[in-house]
């Protein structure tokens, strides 16, 4: 990092409010779309509504890309031999695959790294469940590794009729935000999910979207918007805070990540074709990233003269900083599809650490929806990157009117001026 120019004209400090506990929403509204709705337009002026108005705010034939991850209840608890109680979070899976959706139809046998909570935990420490699934199945875990990060743990059931999918929708919890102060409950199952998830591997929401109704995506295509879709599986890196005063030496976190090649081609033919009225709208801070991710993929492959004849797509974190842009946006989805097609592939998949900085320039997006952050954290500093110096007053509207934050909390529509 010391070799690549930074602004010195942003600190953390610059990215902190008050956020009131109170404000902090501990359950989810009766109805999704009844949170409050801040619109933030192209003339930098603030209105407020409900998220049931959006499609009044988003221009017809307008784009709208989702990350449709979905969460798994990663949550969950066994006990040593000498029955002492160890509570199990799921991070990242490590074995048959790095991919959630496979390790997750896994039988018999799965590795992942995980957050352990328990005394005297230790290479070699054995595990098990509590009760046991069935009379004659139960989970065994064995811890294989651990760093200052997370341990290495073996999962085995020795059934081929039971995926581990199976047993965590009957033993997991689903894992809430540690800014929400209670245990999960029966409403969190439907809740801390969108509607439209269908891809099992995050372990943090996709909060941007869990305001989204049927109600209001049917009025969305009554206006001829339509949807896209991305693959980001949010892990809880999300949550990390930033901890150094200078914003870039944070080392941002990994994320997995997957989009379609009828997905991509649906992003392309929208900008080659739309109209100067027509907008790509970001549901949420994730949507933004794996775009944004994939953009930086394609600039790496023209640099490399398309050679790479790996899979394997990994973004780091600064990957903006040293690369030139050669393509424009809709010359790099070219690229990729491209790709696709000669390499047979339906899937582009890979992992991002991408981290978008006040002084990062928006490559795809006209407008963003989404929840209101933490203070000090990346996720503001993606805000920054959208609207400038006018968060704070956004945020200030926002507590101003009593808004509801984080998680569970209200949603925003920012529309691009930076």
């Amino acid at each position: 990092m010391s070799n690549l120019e930074f602004l010195n004209n942003f600190q953390l400090s610059d990215f902190d409010y008050i956020l009131p506990k109170e404000l902090i929403a501990v359950y989810p509204l009766s109805k999704r779309d009844e949170s409050n709705l801040l619109v933030y337009d192209r003339n930098r002026i603030i209105k407020h509504t409900k998220f049931k108005e959006l499609p009044e705010f988003i221009p017809e034939g307008s784009l709208l890309l989702r990350n449709v991850s979905k969460v798994i209840p990663a949550r969950f608890f066994l006990q040593k031999q000498s029955g002492g109680r160890v509570e199990v979070l799921l991070l990242e899976p490590v074995f048959p695959s790095n991919d959630p959706e496979t390790t997750l139809r896994a039988t018999q046998k799965c590795i992942w790294q995980a957050l352990l909570r328990g005394r005297n935990l230790k290479v070699g420490t054995a595990l098990q469940l509590i009760c046991p699934l069935t009379k004659d199945v139960n989970l065994y875990a064995k811890v294989i590794d651990k760093n200052s990060q997370h341990y290495t743990v073996e999962f085995n059931w020795y059934s081929q009729d039971i995926s581990f999918s199976d047993i965590l929708s009957q033993v997991g919890h689903i894992p809430l935000p540690p800014y929400i102060p209670r245990k999960d409950e029966n409403i969190d199952k439907e809740r801390y999910q969108t509607i439209y998830g269908n891809k099992l591997g995050s372990v943090a929401s996709h909060t941007a979207g869990l305001h989204f109704t049927t109600e209001v995506q049917n009025k969305l295509k009554e206006k001829s918007i339509s949807f896209a879709e991305v693959t980001l599986h949010i892990g809880l890196g999300t949550f990390k805070p930033i901890q150094t005063s200078n914003i870039y030496e944070h080392i941002m976190h990994k994320e997995n990540f997957s989009v379609s090649y009828l997905d991509l081609t649906k992003i392309y033919d929208f900008l080659k074709n739309r109209s100067s009225e027509n907008l790509l709208v970001a549901i949420g801070t994730t949507s933004v990233r794996t775009l944004e991710s994939i953009f930086w993929y394609a600039q790496f492959l023209y640099h490399q003269n398309n050679s790479k004849n790996s899979q394997t797509v990994e973004i780091p974190q600064y990957i903006w900083k040293y690369l030139p842009k050669k393509l424009s946006i809709s010359e790099a989805l070219e690229l990729l599809l491209e790709r696709m097609e000669k390499l047979n592939i339906n899937i582009l998949a890979g992992s991002t650490s991408l981290y978008i900085t006040p002084d990062y320039k928006i490559n795809y997006f006209d407008a963003l929806v989404t929840n209101f952050h933490q203070p000090k954290s990346t996720l503001l500093l993606l805000v920054y990157a959208f609207v400038g110096e006018d968060w704070k007053n956004i945020y200030q509207s926002a507590l101003n009117y009593k808004y509801r934050f984080l998680s569970y909390g209200d949603s925003s529509l920012l529309f691009k001026t930076n």
